[in-house]
């Protein structure tokens, strides 16, 4: 099976082919796309990849993806556990979710609006969403997630 070099996605979950599974977390800035395009061709791009197991974070050289879509890397370096990664990319994949992503949303437009201050938002999300009419812990649990996701960023 033939494998082609990718810069991966940020924020993605990419299967490797030992089964587990692993966010991209960043990759190497290029001054171009030119740039980038080439290092990838040549099996030189760099991504950090998080294990979303157990937080196993470490630099990919040389990711390749192959035609099932799992994906390995010619070699790694500087790997750690390192909770606060994993911690990012979990906050990425929530930002993602599409039951969540409404939420986001919604929170994102109130930000911009100057409407309330955002520790006040609570009762915001409870009149536009009628499923958390009632459940303070669910709307404040919300807000919480929504406030850590600019962290990740």
């Amino acid at each position: 099976m033939q494998g082609n070099y990718i810069a991966p996605i940020i924020g993605q979950v990419y299967a490797n082919r030992n089964g587990r599974e692993y966010c991209c977390l960043s990759n190497t800035a290029y001054p171009s796309d030119e740039a980038m395009q080439k290092a990838v061709a040549l099996g030189e791009h760099q991504a950090v990849m998080v294990r979303m197991s157990d937080g196993w974070s470490f630099t990919a050289h040389g990711l390749h993806q192959y035609e099932d879509g799992t994906v390995e890397w010619n070699y790694s370096t500087g790997g750690a556990f390192r909770e606060d990664d994993l911690d990012k990319c979990r906050k990425m994949l929530l930002r993602k979710d599409p039951v969540m992503k409404k939420y986001f949303d919604y929170l994102d437009h109130l930000r911009d609006s100057g409407a309330t201050n955002m520790f006040g938002a609570v009762a915001y999300l409870q009149r536009e969403f009628p499923e958390l009419g009632f459940d303070d812990a669910r709307a404040r649990q919300l807000l919480v997630a929504w406030m850590d996701g600019y962290s990740a960023h």
